[in-house]
């Protein structure tokens, strides 16, 4: 019998341990910007995923009124995202930054 002193610490998740396709359909409701300047940065096994082409199919670049500031990076980040779809890519949002150059 434990002490009422010491009380039990809860069960503990380790996110390493989640299978790779839960982690994949979790990370993919990230959007295309956030992902690009921190979300792959997290972890090798969150950078292994957003390497795959297959997280690019489906790219929103819908720029927010705080982001317009910073669209000579959004234009690169832009064209690094539809190269990491490597030919996968079926559907992209490009909004507050497009234009034919970009195109």
């Amino acid at each position: 019998m434990t002490s009422p002193s010491k009380q039990q610490e809860p069960d503990e998740r380790n996110w390493a341990d989640i299978p790779y396709d839960v982690m994949a359909n979790i990370l993919q409701r990230v959007d295309a910007f956030d992902i690009l300047e921190n979300a792959q940065k997290v972890c090798t096994s969150w950078c292994k995923i957003y390497k795959d082409p297959m997280m690019w199919r489906v790219i929103d670049f819908s720029v927010n009124h705080a982001r317009v500031d910073q669209l000579p990076p959004l234009r690169e980040m832009c064209k690094h995202a539809v190269d990491r779809s490597q030919g996968q890519l079926v559907d992209i949002t490009i909004m507050g930054f497009a234009d034919n150059e970009l195109l």
